[in-house]
């Protein structure tokens, strides 16, 4: 619509007005390219500080690394109020879950224990 408004200024031979709609146009331009730069910046920042990590036994040694590193057959350490990094599968312990996030329930499900227990990875 501006650039139709440009046009009929100028086949008018209004060309200071045409003038100034073009530059309002093109500044407008330029603050959307740089408030979408900012914004792209700081969703990566956002995404980095979130990133999920694990504690995984490695080599004997419990070892902190990204989540999505982890594979088939890693031993995962769990701790409370810890968000689950993979599909896991519990060899001792007990868990307590929250799953109010997912059904909108306030209370939380029964402590369950582990089956059966598993040797440890070393």
């Amino acid at each position: 619509m501006l650039e139709a408004a440009i046009v009929l200024e100028i086949g008018l031979g209004k060309y200071v007005e045409g003038g100034i709609i073009a530059l309002l146009l093109a500044f407008n331009a330029a603050l959307g390219f740089f408030q979408e730069g900012r914004a792209q910046a700081t969703l990566a920042a956002l995404k980095s500080r979130l990133a999920l990590n694990a504690s995984v036994c490695r080599d004997h040694a419990w070892v902190t690394s990204p989540a999505t590193t982890l594979v088939p057959g890693d031993v995962v350490k769990l701790s409370l109020g810890s968000v689950v990094p993979a599909d896991v599968r519990l060899t001792s312990g007990e868990v307590l879950l929250d799953q109010s996030m997912l059904t909108a329930n306030r209370c939380r499900s029964k402590p369950e224990r582990a089956s059966r227990r598993l040797p440890e990875p070393w």
